[in-house]
């Protein structure tokens, strides 16, 4: 949605007029789970070279993204790559994250509504077996397709799929910019997964578990989200998900985050800036183990500030 009438003007001479909204990708309840389907290697055809590496793509109608330049790649690449057991790895590699871990595709609800829709992408992707999404690896994963990205303006496009992420994100670090896995959307309406070493950790201030799957402070996290945005802008120069969509806003909790977390235990003077440390210094997720346990009431030794500019 436009964040209000003011930016008419300007999401015009940009041309950002709304995308075209279409219906997300589903899963189809003939479908296995992936990790199950992998196990296996009697899945045909197999590579003509010496390995006879099976072919490990889901079949068509349980893919979770489908991309025609990401097919159009993979065919053109075939007698490019003349090793056909290497063909073959990065057959079954390439376009993995597209057809397993693109959970959901879709567009953002209206403030206040759970059934209008505006034209913001939203992607949702995960990493590994958890319905969860991590900043960092979901940024790195998407990145992987990078040399197919251009601007589109197609719901099932690499674009699409690039601007979902960073919407997602966006929303997740307002969230909480010192978490870094984060549960679906409620758009989505894929249930939250339950994160076991939860009420093991020991996190302060608490976070929300119907929205944080877990939290650990991770500047990397933040940087992700930054390069895939730089990274898209860069392929595309299409300037209007940062206009549209308060993105502006998020880089601004980023940098207040980063600035907190570079604060000093005590002030020149000695006093303790009990205030910071509840806000700073006790937000990394504390596990059960012994090694990972934070000394000083679960704050940490002492500090001095980071002066890294």
């Amino acid at each position: 949605m436009v964040a209000g009438i003011g930016f008419l003007p300007i999401l015009l001479s940009w041309g950002c007029l709304p995308w075209g909204l279409a219906a997300p990708l589903t899963d189809q309840p003939s479908c296995p789970r992936y990790d199950d389907y992998a196990k296996h290697r009697d899945h045909e055809p197999y590579s003509q070279g010496k390995r006879h590496l099976p072919y490990q793509r889901p079949v068509e109608k349980c893919r979770k993204f489908y991309s025609p330049v990401l097919e159009e790649t993979i065919a053109r690449l075939h007698n490019k790559i003349a090793d056909p057991d290497l063909f073959r790895l990065f057959e079954n590699a390439y376009p993995n994250t597209l057809d397993t871990a693109v959970l959901w595709t879709g567009f953002a609800w209206e403030n206040g509504s759970t059934s209008t829709f505006t034209d913001e992408d939203l992607a949702f992707v995960i990493t590994g077996d958890i319905n969860a999404m991590w900043l960092r690896d979901s940024a790195n994963q998407i990145l992987s397709y990078l040399p197919l990205l251009e601007h589109s303006n197609s719901a099932q496009s690499i674009a699409a799929l690039f601007r979902g992420i960073i919407n997602l994100h966006s929303r997740y670090i307002k969230i909480s910019p010192y978490c870094h896995a984060f549960q679906p959307p409620p758009e989505s309406k894929i249930p939250i997964g339950t994160n076991y070493a939860y009420h093991r950790n020991v996190v302060k201030p608490p976070y929300d578990a119907q929205k944080t799957y877990d939290c650990k402070w991770e500047l990397d996290s933040l940087a992700s989200f930054l390069q895939i945005s730089s990274e898209y802008y860069n392929s595309t120069g299409d300037m209007c998900p940062f206009i549209k969509y308060r993105w502006a806003e998020t880089v601004g909790v980023i940098l207040d985050a980063v600035e907190a977390m570079r604060t000093a235990t005590y002030t020149p003077d000695g006093e303790c800036l009990t205030e910071e440390m509840a806000k700073t210094k006790a937000l990394t997720s504390i596990r059960a183990h012994r090694s990972q346990r934070l000394h000083n009431d679960w704050s940490n030794e002492p500090r001095y500030r980071n002066h890294i500019e």
